[in-house]
């Protein structure tokens, strides 16, 4: 039986989790609510998957290679509450205490740490899990690679293959990128072309596969969205390189580091 990684993106979980449930504090007065919704979402998971090996990714605080690329990438993002940060080194205190592995890296975020360990997994033929809220894994899907998509509150999941991507979105996992490069991101700041949403980019796309596709038959678009795609192609190709996750990032891990007994936790 092909074994199975499951790797959590650790700041979209306690961000869902932190949203989803009134403020709680124990007994210090620490707020506690993401925390307990993370593992809340966390057992669930592991309860449905059983995997034999889990990390959990944490963006590392302070500016990306992404912002070298583009000053302005997530300007616009709000500042984590007050009640919200020290719950993460708490959660970070307690993964460790209880043997599972988190992985942060400078100038990177959670999503590269996603990328590199379903490549990582792929490599080694195990199977790779995705757990996370954020739709930009959609792109590491693959033969061997699911993305199970935390939904409404702490309680609900949605797992995405190559299968539902297509029917979903009618797209296979490399055109994410070219998607996120059109409509743009705003969570991120990842400014795309202005006027151009994800019914006309998945329209786009349909016709002409990719954005080279699109540049190379500029001639076959009218009016307006020529015009917008035409004026804006330095800013789509940018756009692209903001929203595609980097599998190659620098970190050193090693799957024995992840090996994990999901019953200690279920």
């Amino acid at each position: 039986m092909t074994k199975t990684l499951m790797v959590v993106d650790g700041n979209s979980l306690m961000h869902r989790a932190f949203y989803a449930l009134p403020l709680l504090t124990n007994k210090s007065g620490e707020y506690t609510n993401a925390v307990y919704g993370f593992f809340s979402m966390l057992i669930s998971a592991l309860d449905s998957l059983k995997p034999d090996f889990l990390a959990i990714a944490f963006d590392k605080k302070g500016k990306t290679f992404r912002h070298n690329m583009y000053a302005d990438y997530k300007a616009k993002r709000k500042a984590t509450p007050e009640e919200l940060i020290p719950q993460f080194g708490m959660l970070k205190n307690t993964l460790g205490k209880i043997g599972i592995e988190s992985l942060e890296l400078e100038g990177y975020e959670a999503d590269d740490l996603l990328g590199v360990l379903s490549k990582l997994a792929s490599k080694n033929n195990i199977n790779s899990a995705l757990l996370t809220g954020d739709k930009d894994a959609f792109q590491l899907v693959s033969d061997t690679c699911n993305v199970m998509l935390t939904r409404k509150g702490v309680s609900e999941l949605e797992i995405f293959d190559i299968k539902k991507l297509d029917e979903i979105y009618a797209l296979v996992p490399e055109q994410i990128i070219d998607l996120k490069g059109f409509m743009g991101d705003s969570s991120d700041n990842i400014p795309g072309v202005p006027g151009v949403g994800e019914k006309t980019a998945l329209k786009l796309l349909l016709s002409y596969k990719n954005m080279e596709g699109v540049y190379e038959n500029i001639e076959e678009l009218k009016g307006k969205l020529k015009e917008k795609i035409e004026d804006n192609k330095e800013m789509a190709y940018l756009s692209r390189k903001l929203a595609k996750i980097d599998v190659d990032a620098p970190i050193e891990v090693s799957l024995e580091n992840l090996i994990y007994n999901w019953m200690f936790m279920c």
